[in-house]
Formats: structure tokens, C-alpha cells, sequence
């Protein structure tokens, strides 16, 4: 609380305040006359303002001071056993009306005076009856000679009078033309935003020094039942305010795969957002920005390379021959893997928790998946992460799209893409890559993919092939044998053709450990269906059964009839996890799932991996371990499946995957981290905020580098807003 006292006769005021205004609008006036100590108490409504050149209170015999007058000013005090309230409004800018309220019983009465507050003051008197001798100052009854106030309006700033027309203005309602009716909401806009100024500066919504931090943006009216009225206001932040909300809308379309016309549709009916072409026009903005940084190129996968017979012998054909010009339509497009770095490798050494160090190595993974889209378009993705960010490359956010193209996975088509990256591969192999503080990255370079892409890209054989696996020269007959050493070396009996990407090492091509997962448990649910259907009781017993288990868990699972033969539905990879862990089916199926979760840890001892290794080919060997004992003896033990039935999968589980994780604990990487399944969420990046110029591959690629441009920019993926319902005293 502040009290202010007078010094001497020259002071503003005789009496002392005790206030803490603007903070709290009541303030308390003490007194002393003839040793007898006055108290009044005042409420501030509205505190109003000083115009240009205010009026002045008349000078009376018993005070020096003349105090000027403010207009819109409104103030609750109480005189004898009344309460009562105080405004007054410029008329013209030398006339003042004073006017006090009050209230008699459940009657409210008012009595108003051009002349001064004094005289104003006088008539309330006689209206109640007072006697005729009690006198009363105005200035003092109406509070003009609060010093607090005083100061706080001079902080405001003198202020225009606005003349009052109202009983010249119409109502709203009866105003048909729609001009007007703009102009009168302009109007009212206007008084608005200066009362709104003078409340923030009461309120103290400032800075230290003064200066206001919040403004107001816009103000909604609700005008009869299907309109409404937004008026807007100047913001002296509003360029920047706009930038980064208009921004962070891009952001979330992008996100939330919301297509122009979807936006469109939906400013339409929330008038507040920022309009459809704002939004289109940012983004192009944004594709041009990135694209000097950044190049998109196009090319036609379709198209033939001249000399495409050298493939074979590793010779680096002119590529020329499928790019296209920027104004061409495409059925492919691409990214260089050096600019994305570029503009990686700051944030990567930033921050508090860094995840590389000058010195360390770039541990670069590129990968690849297949995928139809729709009835009739299949779409090929590469893509490269960081190793060195361990778990984060499992969120796709973490993965960078650098190739995309219409077309099928086969080694034609690949091998065109093969070439578009060869140069860069081998420059980042052997010389890494300076980042713009001059630091030098080595890089080493591992590709993951499924099967299908893998033996695409290593120039090796189908699976199904006699000489099937990708690291080492065993046959397929012998895949079931787990007393054979096969090391990581690779396949040199298959009929091989020249890798795609020859900068990889042969080593450092990992097997995916989802799609491992995928399809071992793809041959565990076949064979224990196919047992199971064989049985007569299946259709009314055994069916019924397995597919109440699998709704227990809340997985989608139905056995249906094709032709004369069962099939069943197919589980994605969450759900195979899901039923593996919550159903005891058989010893079989829980060690494979205890073998997976150990592979999917992010750290294991040497003894560990020993120990999964011997554990592994036990589970192979209990896989396809043969009927034992005499037959129908009580000594027999029943067989489980054939050796046949060890799959290429299998063998690479067992045979290769802990030689990997060995390999990898060198690095202080770990199995975990080569998985595709960061890859599915990019088939949903299919929208239409594209032009009829561009292919969906250009736009896609381009909503890659939208979200490099939101890493750089620090775009935000939500606007912080404080929701206050005046209403609510809490709130």
C-alpha cells in the first residue's frame, strides 16, 4: 500500500491517500479538520482520461489548486448513508457533464449538471433533503483531487475528445446497408481499442518499463444468429505474430495431411483462420526457400540409360539420360544426402545433450521399402538416418526421405537410382564431410531394408534361390543344420550381380529385425493353423475357440473358407507381438518371443549374445526336431515340423544375426535401431496442396523439406493460449 501525504500548502491535494492502484481500484481519502480526522472511500470504475486541454475545477478561497477534470470518468464513493456514483463526460471540449447516481429503495435516480461539480453536488443534496446549510466540495466528492489518479492519467497521455452523437446515431438494427454498418462497428472498434489501452496500462500489463506486452488482436461479435463481426486491431508485433502462426498452419496441414481444399472448407466456417491462399502462398514460399538450399531434382524412372549394360562392371553411366527439367512432370524425384547433412549436423552438435562430438564417427543408415498405393500406383522410398541418435531413428520424424519414384522394386529400376547417389556415397566414404565450422566427419555407411530390397540392392539371390542367403554360401537344403559355422562374409556362388550401392561395405549390410520378426512368425501361425485345421473338430470347436482368444486381446483374427481350402486373416506386426505375448499357445512361440525381445534390447553383454546365439539354433533345433522313440509308445515324443520347414529367415536368426550383434557392439550400436517400421508412416503424405505443374512424388519431396525448413525456423506445433471465462473468478 502507498500513502500519499501533503508536504505543504502547495501540495495537490490536502488530503492523504492510501491506495494500491491500478492494482486495486479502492483507494481510502483521510482528512483532519478542526482535530476531527475525515475518512471516504472511493471505488474506481473507470478512471478515465485528460483531454488535450482539460477544464479546470473554479479556485475557491480555501484551495490553491485547480484540478483538471477527466472525461469518462466514473467513481463509487458513499456520503452519509448513501452510496452513490460519479461520472463525468465531455460534451463539447469546453463543457463538462457531471452526473451523480444513485438509488432509493429499489428506484435508481440520477441528477446531472453542466455547470460544476459543485453545483451538481449541491442539487443531489437538496433532492434528499439535506439541510440547506451542509456543505459539500465537488472536487473532493467527485475525487478529482486523487493525486494517484492524476499521475496514473498523465501516464495514459492526454486524449482527444470524441464528441457524443449518440442521440443522433441510429440503432444497429434498424442500419440495412451493409457499408454502414462496417462503419458504425469501425467506430466502435476504435473506442474499443483506447479504452483497451488505457485498461492494459491500469492493469498493468507492462513491461518494467512501462511499455504494454499484451495487445489486442481482434474482438468477435455475435450479430443475429448466422453472422458474425471480427475487428481487427494494429499490432506493432503483427508481422512476426502472423509469420509464425501462418507458419505453424502450414505445419500442422502438413501433419495432419489437411489439403487445401479440406482448409478451405474449413476457414469457411472459422472465420479466424488465416484464408486458404495466405496458407497456399506461404508454402510455396516455403518450397522456394528450401529449394535454394535444398535442390528437389526430377527424373523419369521409366526412361532408359543408354549404356545400361555397363551396370554390371560398376561403371558410372551419365545419369542425364532419366533427369528431366524442373518444369517437367516426372515420375521420380530426389535429394542429395550432402545438403541434408549440411543442414543436419548443427543441430546434431547442438544443445545440451549433443548426439555427435568432433571425432565421432557418422554412422549413416539408408534404407528402402516398396508399397503399393491405391489399386494401380506402387511407389519405391529411400531413405537415410543417423545411427549415432540410437532409439530416435525408430520415429519417423528422425528418417529423411531422399529418393521417391513410381515404379516397382526390381534391379532396373533401382540400379537408375543406384547412380543418382553413387558419387555421393563414395565421396562420404572416403573423405566424410566438412560442416560449415570447418569440423571433418568421417562417415561409414549400412543399408537395412527386407529381404526383397536387400538382395535387390546387394545384387544377390530371391530366397527361394538354391544359393539363397545374403552373407555366406549356404544351400538350402542345409538350412536346417545348425551344426554348420556360416560366417558374414558373403554369397559368391549365387549368380551375382554388381551391388547398387558398391560404397557399402558388405558388413555393414544389416537384416532388418522387424521383418525377421514378420515373417518367423508369419511360418509359426502356418504351421500351427495348418495342424490345427486338419483336425475334425476344427469348424465347430477349435475355430470358434481361437478366434474368441484373439477378440480377447482386442485383435481383429477370422479363419475364412477359399474354395475348398482354410486360410485366415493376416496380422500386422503389433498384433503378432500382442498374441505371442498374451497366449501361452506353446513352449515354441514363447522362446521365440523371449529370443526377440532380447534381440530388441538396447545393450548386451558378450555372454549375453554367446548365450542367444546357443539359444537360437536350440530353437531351430526344437523346431524341427523329429518324432523320438518307438511309435505309439509311452516313450515317444511327438515331432514338431519338418526341416523343410526351416526357412531363410530362420537361418539368418540363428546363423548371422549374432555375428551382427557383435559387429555393432563394437560401434556401441545395437540391432535394435535396423528396423524399417519408422519407414510405414511416410505412405500417408499423399495430399492436395500441390499444383497441377508437379507430380505427388515432387510434392511429398517437398513436404520433406518443409520439415527441415521447421527444424531450422524453430516453427512452432502449437500456439500457447490462455483461455480466461471472465465469468470465473478462478480462472
Amino acid at each position: 500500500m502507498v500513502e500519499i501525504a501533503p508536504e505543504n500548502e502547495n501540495s495537490f491535494s490536502s488530503r492523504v491517500f492510501i491506495h494500491d492502484y491500478p492494482n486495486n481500484s479502492r483507494i481510502e481519502a483521510r482528512y483532519i479538520s478542526n482535530g476531527r480526522l475525515y475518512i471516504s472511500y472511493y471505488n474506481i470504475i473507470a478512471v478515465g482520461n485528460y483531454p488535450s486541454i482539460p477544464r479546470l475545477t473554479r479556485k475557491s478561497q480555501n484551495s490553491t489548486f485547480q484540478y483538471p477534470i477527466p472525461n469518462d470518468y466514473i467513481v463509487e464513493t458513499e456520503l452519509f448513508e448513501w452510496s452513490l456514483k460519479c461520472e463525468t463526460k465531455y460534451i463539447t471540449d469546453s463543457k463538462v457533464c457531471y452526473t451523480i447516481n444513485w438509488k432509493e429503495g429499489r428506484v435508481d435516480w440520477n441528477i446531472s449538471s453542466t455547470k460544476s461539480s459543485t453545483a451538481v453536488t449541491n442539487l443531489f443534496l437538496q433532492k434528499i433533503n439535506q439541510n440547506r446549510s451542509t456543505k459539500l466540495s465537488g472536487p473532493r466528492l467527485f475525487g478529482f483531487d486523487i493525486e494517484p489518479l492524476y499521475n496514473f492519467r498523465l501516464q495514459i497521455g492526454l486524449q482527444p475528445v470524441i464528441k457524443n452523437n449518440n442521440r443522433r446515431k441510429r440503432p444497429l438494427e434498424e442500419i440495412s446497408s451493409r457499408s454502414q454498418q462496417n462503419k458504425r462497428l469501425n467506430s466502435f472498434g476504435r473506442d474499443v481499442q483506447k479504452a483497451i489501452d488505457e485498461l492494459i496500462i491500469k492493469h498493468k500489463l507492462t513491461n518494467l518499463s512501462g511499455e504494454p506486452i499484451v495487445h489486442l488482436c481482434y474482438i468477435e461479435l455475435d450479430y443475429k444468429e448466422d453472422q458474425q463481426a471480427y475487428i481487427k486491431f494494429k499490432n506493432p508485433n503483427n508481422s512476426s505474430a502472423i509469420q509464425t502462426r501462418v507458419d505453424a498452419i502450414v505445419r500442422v496441414c502438413d501433419e495432419a495431411v489437411l489439403g487445401r481444399d479440406g482448409y478451405r472448407n474449413l476457414a469457411a466456417v472459422v472465420p479466424t483462420l488465416f484464408r486458404e491462399y495466405l496458407v497456399a502462398n506461404r508454402r510455396n514460399e516455403m518450397n522456394e526457400l528450401m529449394n535454394m538450399q535444398i535442390h528437389i531434382g526430377i527424373f523419369n524412372i521409366d526412361n532408359e540409360i543408354n549404356n545400361q549394360s555397363n551396370i554390371d562392371n560398376n561403371i558410372n553411366n551419365n545419369v542425364n539420360d532419366i533427369l528431366v527439367d524442373d518444369h517437367e512432370i516426372g515420375n521420380g524425384a530426389f535429394r542429395s544426402i550432402l545438403d541434408i547433412l549440411k543442414i543436419l549436423i548443427p543441430f546434431w552438435k547442438a544443445g545440451q545433450n549433443p548426439v555427435i562430438f568432433p571425432g565421432d564417427t557418422l554412422y549413416i543408415k539408408i534404407g528402402g521399402d516398396g508399397r503399393n498405393v491405391g489399386r494401380r500406383q506402387n511407389h519405391v522410398m529411400i531413405t537415410f538416418c543417423l545411427l549415432n541418435e540410437k532409439k530416435e531413428v525408430l520415429k519417423p520424424d528422425h528418417q529423411y526421405c531422399i529418393c521417391l519414384y513410381i515404379g516397382h522394386e526390381n534391379y532396373k529400376d533401382l540400379a537408375k537410382v543406384g547412380q543418382l547417389f553413387q558419387d555421393q556415397l563414395f565421396d562420404l566414404k572416403n573423405n566424410g564431410i566438412i560442416d560449415q565450422d570447418g569440423v571433418n566427419w568421417p562417415v561409414e555407411l549400412f543399408f537395412c531394408g527386407d529381404w526383397k530390397f536387400m538382395y535387390i540392392i546387394m545384387g544377390t539371390n530371391a530366397p527361394n534361390s538354391k544359393y539363397f542367403c545374403l552373407y555366406c554360401n549356404c544351400e538350402a537344403s542345409l538350412r536346417w543344420d545348425m551344426d554348420k559355422i556360416w560366417n558374414n562374409t558373403e554369397n559368391t556362388k549365387c549368380e551375382r550381380k554388381s551391388p547398387l550401392f558398391p560404397a557399402i561395405n558388405q558388413k555393414n549390410y544389416i537384416p532388418d529385425e522387424l521383418h525377421l520378426f514378420l515373417r518367423i512368425s508369419d511360418v509359426l501361425m502356418e504351421c500351427l493353423f495348418a495342424d490345427l485345421i486338419k483336425k475334425k473338430e476344427f469348424q465347430k470347436q477349435i475355430k470358434p475357440a481361437v478366434e474368441l482368444a484373439f477378440k480377447n486381446i482386442k485383435v481383429h483374427f477370422k479363419f475364412f473358407q477359399s474354395g475348398k481350402n482354410w486360410n485366415w486373416t493376416s496380422l500386422m506386426g503389433p498384433d503378432k507381438k500382442k498374441h505371442i505375448r498374451e497366449e501361452d499357445i506353446e513352449k515354441l512361440w514363447r522362446e521365440f518371443y523371449r529370443l526377440y525381445t532380447i534381440l530388441h534390447k538396447e545393450y548386451l553383454s558378450d555372454q549375453e549374445i554367446d548365450q542367444f546365439e546357443i539359444d537360437t539354433q536350440n530353437w531351430i533345433r526344437t523346431f524341427y526336431r523329429p518324432t523320438q522313440g518307438h511309435m505309439n509308445s509311452s516313450t515317444q515324443i511327438p515331432g514338431l515340423y519338418r526341416k523343410d520347414d526351416v526357412t531363410p529367415y530362420m537361418h539368418v536368426f540363428a546363423k548371422h544375426v549374432p555375428q551382427f550383434m557383435r559387429q555393432l557392439k563394437e560401434i556401441g550400436l545395437s540391432l535394435r535401431i535396423f528396423s524399417t517400421s519408422s519407414l510405414f508412416i511416410f505412405w500417408r503424405y499423399y495430399y492436395g496442396w500441390g499444383t497441377d505443374e508437379k507430380s505427388v512424388v515432387y510434392n511429398i519431396m517437398s513436404f520433406e523439406n518443409h520439415q527441415l525448413f521447421y527444424l531450422i525456423n524453430n516453427t512452432p506445433k502449437k500456439i500457447i493460449a490462455r483461455n480466461i471465462d471472465v465469468n470465473n473468478k478462478e480462472s
